[in-house]
């Protein structure tokens, strides 16, 4: 009878723990427009001191299909200050039966760093698994150790995009006396239950349905529920330090990390003098310091230690030639010092999304540094780390986002430059010949500025082949293209890029009975129409607009002429303007023109609609015809 009852615990017991991971016991909302459901993600974090923290997570993720593979996760960093003390995993399959168990041994050991990086000592070890089939379940734990609290793990309730979660819990233990700061964000919009004893805190949420991405919405992080943590006491890799706002945080890396780093020796002061002698003019001499430390240096990242965070001497960069942007900006700073220039070493997130620093939330952030330079009448921003990018330009990778000016005196939170619509300008000219057997030839050239340089200015260093693939990308509506000449002009200077491209294409035109049928916008078509939505949930955001010129002369053959010319067209709203007109200048030859302005900014989700509209109505009139019939 006891035998009985053992195995009729076992079976319910076993049947019980497979039906926990089954496919058929998620919530069907919680399906719906998801590649993955976070059945299970906690997080438990606990500060004995300012020196001492222990992170242990579970992770439970159903992946739907092949897209829902990147919210595994499975992943732990270690290194000299960080110790992994449990990692294993489990793989269910669609029922919750058992499949696979992973042991830490099981996982790939490798660099934490890319192949760019010199030295680091920061590892991860992460599950490579493929799986048999969808759906199926993995189970990730991990347990981890480290003296490092500057940087305490941020909580997002959801993943991202197209996943679902069933449960979240976040449970913060500070163990001792240091303040804490914390930062709740867009919580008020989800089921979040808060709960808060002395110094532990913590938070659930219970099935939160999968958000689908829509087209120009602000980023994820911007709306989605997280927790952010600061210690006004921490403790980074080796190095102490305490901060409440945002001046404190500068004076720390000032004083902890970058002072006495800019040391040089004589003979390196006196050549950086010798370089700019005779050059009056202050921003003539950062730029031919900043091109100088281009041709004698290369980016190589370095990540040993403290030096993931502190720059190797501008002394030993000048030695070894090479460094990653902490000494290369170190670098350039120190050679600027030794002119009598004043320059700040600056902190920020470095990506095309336009994120700043959390003006909110002062505490450690930022992926990346570069240099900043007030002159008397401008402020100048160098990137250190390219051989190519003219001085004082962002590009997307730095423009238009709140960064930390490092200074003796302190920290100081900073806007770096924005480029406004119209200082993003491409102009575009073109002669057009058609000729009697109905084949096109086009000599065009595009003048390019601002964020639309940052597009085009690393052409002329790709081989002949990539340049070729570029352009028959970029008018890829233009059948059977031939490309017979290509050549750039880089006005660093000005930070403009002129590209000239002679082509033809036998294929271009149609026939329609004897009529011939052309569409003057040969060479500048915008034809994206955002995705329609019935219920659209958020603002739409134009993170950066810009200007295109366009006007091309088109020569007709003697025995052809213009049936019609196309309408002019004249539209003016909050999102941009767009103007096109044709007109006949002499016989047998006609003039386009063609002006499209995108505003940035935030605009109401209700007035998406119209937004699209616009944009279809530019798609429209940007693939029109025109037809030619015999004289």
């Amino acid at each position: 009878m006891r035998l009985f009852y053992f195995l009729l615990f076992t079976t319910l017991f076993l049947s019980a723990q497979n039906q926990q991971y089954s496919l058929s016991s998620i919530n069907s909302e919680l399906l719906e427009d998801a590649d993955a459901v976070v059945r299970l993600d906690k997080m438990m974090i606990t500060v004995e001191a300012y020196n001492a923290m222990e992170v242990s997570s579970r992770r439970v993720v159903t992946v739907l299909n092949e897209n829902g593979q990147k919210h595994v996760d499975a992943y732990a960093f270690y290194d000299d200050n960080s110790k992994i003390k449990t990692l294993s995993a489990f793989v269910y399959d669609s029922q919750g039966k058992e499949i696979k168990k992973i042991k830490e041994k099981d996982f790939i050991d490798q660099s934490a760093s890319g192949d760019g990086t010199l030295y680091s000592d920061s590892r991860v070890k992460f599950l490579r698994y493929t799986p048999v089939s969808y759906p199926y379940t993995i189970v990730f734990e991990k347990t981890y150790t480290t003296a490092d609290t500057a940087f305490l793990p941020h909580w997002y309730f959801l993943d991202g995009y197209r996943v679902s979660t069933e449960k979240s819990e976040f449970i913060f233990d500070l163990k001792t006396k240091i303040p804490l700061r914390k930062k709740e964000q867009n919580l008020e919009d989800y089921a979040i239950s808060v709960e808060s004893v002395g110094n532990k805190l913590k938070y659930t949420a219970e099935n939160l349905k999968a958000i689908e991405g829509e087209n120009y919405s602000p980023e994820f992080y911007d709306f989605a529920p997280s927790i952010k943590l600061a210690l006004e006491r921490f403790h980074l890799k080796g190095v102490d330090g305490q901060a409440k706002n945002w001046s404190d945080y500068g004076k720390w890396i000032y004083n902890s990390l970058l002072r006495g780093q800019a040391e040089l020796n004589l003979s390196t002061i006196n050549g950086v003098k010798s370089l700019v002698a005779g050059i009056e003019d202050p921003k003539k001499k950062v730029e031919k310091i900043y091109e100088y430390v281009q041709n004698n240096t290369r980016y190589i990242s370095v990540q040993l230690g403290i030096g993931g965070w502190m720059p190797i001497s501008a002394e030993e960069v000048n030695r070894v030639k090479y460094g990653d942007c902490k000494g290369l900006t170190n670098y350039t700073m120190a050679l600027l010092k030794a002119v009598g220039i004043n320059s700040y070493y600056t902190v920020v997130y470095a990506d095309a999304d336009q994120r700043s620093l959390d003006a909110e939330f002062p505490s450690l952030q930022g992926n990346h540094v570069f240099l900043n330079v007030p002159l008397n009448d401008k402020e100048l921003w160098l990137e250190c780390t390219s051989q190519i990018v003219p001085a004082d330009y962002l590009g997307t990778f730095t423009d238009n986002r709140y960064v930390l000016k490092v200074t003796p005196d302190g920290g100081e939170l900073v806007k770096s430059r924005a480029y406004e619509n119209k200082d993003n300008w491409q102009l575009t000219k073109a002669d057009i010949t058609i000729s009697e057997e109905n084949g096109v030839q086009a000599n065009v050239e595009i003048v390019s500025s601002g964020t639309q340089y940052n597009q085009k200015f690393r052409l002329p260093l790709k081989d002949e082949q990539e340049k070729e693939s570029h352009y028959k990308e970029y008018w890829d509506y233009v059948n059977d293209i031939n490309l017979t000449k290509i050549s750039f002009e880089n006005d660093k200077d000005n930070i403009e890029l002129k590209e000239k491209v002679s082509l033809s294409s036998n294929s271009y035109l149609s026939k329609a009975g004897d009529k011939v049928l052309f569409a003057p916008n040969m060479l500048n078509r915008n034809l994206f129409v955002p995705k329609r939505y019935r219920n659209r949930r958020h603002d739409v955001i134009i993170k950066r607009g810009y200007l295109d010129e366009d006007e091309f002369t088109i020569a007709l053959p003697d025995d052809f002429k213009v049936e019609s010319l196309i309408s002019s067209v004249n539209l003016k709203t909050e999102f941009g303007e767009y103007t096109i007109s044709m007109e006949k200048i002499a016989e047998n030859r006609l003039i386009y023109k063609r002006r499209l302005l995108i505003k940035s900014g935030k605009y109401s989700k209700d007035s998406y609609e119209d937004f699209r509209n616009f944009r279809k109505k530019i798609a429209r009139s940007d693939n029109s015809k025109i037809v030619l019939i015999k004289a």
